[in-house]
């Protein structure tokens, strides 16, 4: 019987990871250890992870770019997931402000508004023509928790779009006590306190801003940022890129309505 839990945040870039990691902070304080390998492609596999887990005692969460789903299974802990799933049109969205941000194009910008090179940008990392890792655009939240235990991703690259394991993808997403989605951030976390009792795990929040937004109007409905960003795309554009996400796209209603039944019924993933 394990006698330790522990949080496991899977840190999907541009998913709220970075305010949830906060969040952690401000509970756990050195009891939460944030980790990724030396480099962008590193990969944390599921022994190595429990591992690290093993050798840091005192740990109660731990975060981490490079770890994926399924959790690890041990004898020495109950690993206890939290992941973050993002419409995946806004992601994007927001991989372009960080993106440009990053080139530091929006310290002086060519444009009063800073989705004017989105057309621009959005062509040139679908043509490959861009140092951003192409399927960072293409189903990369499906990808990201598409995995078996230990095993590399499974996906084709067909008519020049990704093409993930769905099903695989939706079945991980089910066993995770703690899901969450960027839009509804401070009710999903919040929700988060009664499943962790169940795990014997303190945990308090109150909504506090938003850590490393790169969208200028993050705090807009959804609708309107949606919006925004589709009248700075050609039509073209726009659904080539909605064509390049089917499985995302999916992926995040499928979360949705999974979690609007949680919170409506109050259904939380049994503890083993």
């Amino acid at each position: 019987m394990t006698n330790r839990n522990v949080l496991l945040h899977y840190h999907i870039f541009k998913n709220s990871g970075t305010t949830f990691e906060r969040v952690l902070n401000d509970n756990y304080g050195e009891q939460h250890i944030s980790f990724d390998g030396p480099f962008p492609f590193s990969h944390i596999n599921q022994d190595q992870l429990s591992m690290i887990i093993e050798r840091h005692p005192a740990a109660v969460a731990c975060s981490s770019h490079q770890i994926h789903l399924p959790a690890p299974s041990s004898m020495a802990f109950r690993a206890i997931p939290v992941v973050f799933i993002r419409n995946p049109m806004l992601r994007i969205r927001s991989v372009y402000f960080f993106d440009q941000r990053q080139n530091k194009s929006l310290s002086k910008p060519e444009h009063d508004n800073p989705l004017e090179g989105l057309e621009e940008w959005v062509v040139s990392a679908l043509g490959g023509n861009h140092n951003l890792n192409w399927h960072q655009i293409s189903n990369f939240q499906t990808g990201f928790v598409s995995r078996c235990y230990s095993l590399p991703p499974k996906h084709h690259r067909i008519d020049g779009r990704f093409n993930c394991d769905l099903q695989t993808a939706i079945n991980n997403l089910s066993l995770v006590p703690c899901l969450g989605r960027t839009e509804h951030f401070d009710t999903d976390v919040a929700s988060f306190a009664d499943t962790l009792a169940r795990y014997d795990i303190p945990f308090s929040y109150q909504p506090k801003r938003a850590e490393n937004i790169s969208s200028p109007d993050h705090g807009q409905p959804v609708s309107e940022q949606l919006a925004a960003m589709q009248e700075h795309l050609t039509a073209a554009t726009w659904d080539k890129l909605r064509w390049m996400n089917h499985q995302d796209l999916a992926l995040y209603d499928i979360v949705h309505d999974m979690l609007e039944t949680r919170l409506a019924t109050g259904f939380t993933i049994p503890v083993a």
